[in-house]
Formats: structure tokens, C-alpha cells, sequence
């Protein structure tokens, strides 16, 4: 338990410092805990494999997560970022597309866990301070150093429970924090950004969290740009999905390639069941509960 007491006086210190310069007001302590580790079987995959998911609320890093994530949300997106399906159907709708043209998706394999946390971080802090906007946006005068140490507070040595044992995660943003959809497309901006420089990027293209869509001429293009994705950084590697039939599955949405137009049609998982959550799985109780209430509310 060196690491949870070491980390939350570091956490405290730091809060205390920002409280008494009346950055943050002061709240009344909660008690606090380790966070546990849930997972999700992934059934569509044709191997398998499980999506870990942190609980984390109440741990001694969590309001800060919460706190960082609010603050510095407006600089986790680019122009290629998807923040609403809405908009992105409506935008794939009104588009024109040429006969030939295929529809093809590029995923990250398990991004959350494999962000490098040290590199985002720093990338996040330059965009947090160029030109000072932390401070002139959110009327604060912190020093750039002062926003990285809150920043690794929040995100590292980040300690949960799983099946009665103890454990310390060691790298990569958890399922659950806070801070873990910013900070993952905090990363993949920048891979964007650089390729965006090198004009390396298709015509088209778009992204949601950990999933991208394209469009592109043909198979081999599309194989050279997975290529050139999976040159960008040792931290991300990349797969590829084509369309099959004329249709590609996107995030909540099945696009179908009926060129010169794409349309957009409800997915539904060819392996979903219906079944929300299985009750003996290895998920917070709290999330059991909270489904049944839901559904029954």
C-alpha cells in the first residue's frame, strides 16, 4: 500500500496548494477507496478478448480526474474528430462519392491501455499553453509544471482490485477514468496533426475515439495507408476493415455504399443477444444495480 498513501499525499498536497491560491474551492472530503477492475467479453470478435473497465468513482484521484477532464475538454478534438453520430450521418449523407470507391475503417488495437502517458501528457500541456489559454480560459494562473504534476496525479499509479488481489497499472489510460477519452484523443490528434502536415491523410476522413472511416479508391490504397498508420507510432497499431456487400459497419451506424451516395442505417451487432449484462459478471455491483433501476424506471 506504499504506492496509494504516497499518491494521495501528493494528490493532497497539490489540492491544498490550489485551494489556498482559490483555484478550487474546498469540498468536503469523501471516503475513499481502491478502484475495481471489471471486464467485457467482446463477442464480436472472432478470438477472444475482454475490454477492462476501471471503476473508479470515489478513488483518490477521481474528482481530479473529473476536474482536469472539464477544464481541458475543448482541446481533445481536431476537425477530424466525431463528437456526435448525428452529425456525422447527416454529414455522410449529404456526400458525393465516386463509382469504384469503397468504404474502409481503421481501428486501434486496445488504444486506452497502450496510450503513452508521459509523451499525451506533455503534448497536452503545450496545447493547455500555447498562448496561455489554460489560464486566460479558465481564469486560473497555474504554471505549466503545476498543470503536468496534477495531470500524473490523476492518471498514474493508478491502483485497483481484481478478483481479491491488488494491482498497480503501470502505463496507459483505464476504461473509467475520467480523463480517459480525452487523453486518448489528445494522442491520436497529434498522429493526425502529423500526418495532416506530411499530406498523408485520404480525402475523407473521419473519426470516433479509437475508430476512423474513409473513403478510398481501391484495396490498395487502402492497404498503403495502413501502412502508413502503423508507421506514425510504436504505441499504435492499427487494423483495417473494408466494406463487405457494399456495407461497413461505424461505430452505431451501418454505412452502404450505393455510390454516387452513402446511406446510413442502424447497426445492430450480429452477436447481440439482447442481454445487457450478465449478473454474475465481475462488474461493480453498483452498475448491476443501477441497470435495474433504469430499465424498471
Amino acid at each position: 500500500m506504499f504506492t496509494f498513501v504516497t499518491t494521495t499525499r501528493i494528490i493532497t498536497t497539490t489540492i491544498t496548494i490550489l485551494i489556498n491560491n482559490d483555484f478550487l474551492k474546498h469540498k468536503q472530503a469523501n471516503i475513499l477507496k481502491v478502484g475495481h477492475i471489471g471486464v467485457q467479453v467482446k463477442k464480436h470478435k472472432e478470438q477472444l478478448a475482454m475490454r477492462p473497465i476501471l471503476s473508479a468513482t470515489q478513488t483518490y484521484n477521481y474528482t481530479l480526474a473529473k476536474w482536469l477532464d472539464e477544464k481541458l475538454k475543448p482541446l481533445s478534438c481536431n476537425q477530424y474528430t466525431v463528437t456526435d453520430t448525428f452529425q456525422f450521418v447527416n454529414e455522410v449523407q449529404s456526400l458525393e462519392i465516386n463509382r469504384g470507391d469503397i468504404l474502409v475503417s481503421y481501428d486501434v488495437t486496445s488504444l486506452f491501455t497502450n496510450v503513452p502517458l508521459d509523451e499525451t501528457i506533455q503534448i497536452l500541456a503545450d496545447k493547455a499553453f500555447n498562448d496561455d489559454w489554460f489560464n486566460k480560459t479558465q481564469e486560473l494562473n497555474l504554471s505549466r509544471d503545476q498543470l503536468i504534476k496534477l495531470l500524473n496525479a490523476a492518471t498514474k499509479n493508478q491502483l485497483f482490485q481484481f478478483n481479491g488481489n491488488l494491482y498497480e497499472k503501470t502505463d496507459g489510460i483505464a476504461m473509467g477514468s475520467p480523463l480517459g477519452c480525452l487523453l486518448t484523443n489528445v494522442f491520436t490528434c497529434c498522429i493526425e496533426d502529423k500526418l495532416d502536415q506530411d499530406g498523408k491523410l485520404p480525402s475523407y476522413y473521419q473519426r470516433y475515439v479509437d475508430v476512423t472511416f474513409t473513403i478510398m479508391p481501391d484495396i490498395a490504397s487502402a492497404g498503403i495507408f495502413l501502412d502508413t498508420l502503423n508507421h506514425c507510432h510504436p504505441s499504435a497499431k492499427f487494423t483495417m476493415e473494408v466494406e463487405r456487400n457494399v456495407l461497413l459497419p461505424f461505430i452505431s451506424v451501418e454505412l452502404l455504399n450505393l455510390a454516387p451516395r452513402i446511406m446510413p442505417k442502424v447497426y445492430i451487432k450480429p452477436t447481440n443477444t439482447g442481454l445487457l449484462l450478465y449478473y454474475q459478471s465481475h462488474m461493480d455491483n453498483r452498475y448491476k444495480h443501477s441497470l435495474i433501476t433504469t430499465m424498471s424506471g
